[in-house]
């Protein structure tokens, strides 16, 4: 004959004896009750009502957790006592079936209250001065998908996955199938803050304008610079920047590069009559200054200084 011991502790008491975890950090500084609100369902059918902000939790915290499908996140929760509590379900209850996941999540995404999350976040973010507001960085990365592969002109009609490919730091091709996460991120908190998904063969440099003009207009943000890669290297790009007053930095793209006028280096930079590359030395106004190599101790000319100029500051 066997006898269940009596346990000592509440299963409350004996998590306040477990340290602090990330989720429980995580989800004590969000309120996800008016999202939650939005996400229940106004028909009158179903056997049982469902723990809506419980479900949100779960799928927010999936990717913290590394869990990247219906089917993982409903074992992790059915088995997982600890993770299914902190994310607000009942322990005398079954984990939600991989169906009822499958619907939140759809329902989530068409009535655009996982963009509403992000936006509030962000507005929070820089009302506690985490985001600096002046700095940006724009790129994009790969997600796979195992949708059914389809023609590419249906691709782009629909918006669903398609082949694409890009370069990386070191010029590696690489190509995948799948989409693309198109994002500005903060450069001092790393924070992201706007993001445009895509399937994989739209070009990167379209979606600069479309990032830079919802953090300008809807978001009212007035950043000063922002940076890019060789990707965005597009006269279009440099305008949009300018025409929100601030400075774009992108790397140069040398694909089919022409010689460069005479006096100037292929990034641009003002040459000497000696032909070296002058030395930048500050901005007036919408002039960038550059002065003489020599006189900064940058390179030694065998003509000196005043073969150019007569002044000792050197030709400007």
């Amino acid at each position: 004959m066997y006898l269940l011991q009596k346990s000592l502790f509440s299963f409350e008491s004996w998590l306040e004896f477990e340290p602090s975890e990330r989720l429980e950090l995580f989800f004590s500084a969000l309120d996800l009750h008016p999202y939650a609100v939005k996400l229940r369902s106004s028909s009158p059918r179903g056997a049982k009502p469902i723990n809506r902000e419980a479900i949100l939790r779960a799928l927010i915290a999936a990717p913290l957790e590394g869990i990247s499908t219906f089917t993982r996140l409903h074992e992790r929760l059915d088995t997982d006592l600890r993770f299914r509590y902190q994310c607000g379900f009942r322990l005398d209850e079954l984990a939600p079936s991989i169906a009822t996941l499958s619907r939140a999540f759809t329902a989530l995404t068409e009535k655009g209250l996982a963009k509403a999350l992000f936006i509030d976040l962000v507005s929070q973010c820089r009302e506690f001065g985490v985001i600096d507001e002046s700095h940006l960085a724009i790129d994009s990365t790969a997600i796979p998908a195992y949708e059914k592969k389809q023609p590419k002109s249906r691709s782009q009609e629909t918006g669903n996955a398609n082949w694409g490919a890009k370069y990386d730091t070191f010029g590696n091709k690489l190509t995948w199938f799948g989409y693309k996460i198109h994002l500005a991120v903060d450069t001092q908190s790393e924070l992201p803050v706007s993001l445009g998904v895509t399937p994989t063969h739209v070009y990167d440099g379209d979606m600069a304008i479309p990032l830079m003009k919802d953090i300008a207009e809807n978001l009212d943000w007035r950043f000063k610079f922002v940076m890019m890669d060789a990707g965005y290297d597009q006269v279009k790009n440099y305008e949009t920047a300018r025409s929100y007053g601030a400075q774009a930095i992108i790397a140069l793209n040398r694909r089919a590069e022409k010689e460069p006028p005479a006096g100037m280096s292929s990034n641009g930079t003002p040459r000497c009559s000696m032909g070296y590359d002058m030395v930048y030395w500050g901005a007036d106004a919408d002039r960038l200054k550059f002065r003489c190599p020599h006189v900064l101790g940058k390179v030694d000319c065998p003509l000196g200084a005043s073969m150019c100029s007569d002044s000792n500051y050197g030709m400007v």
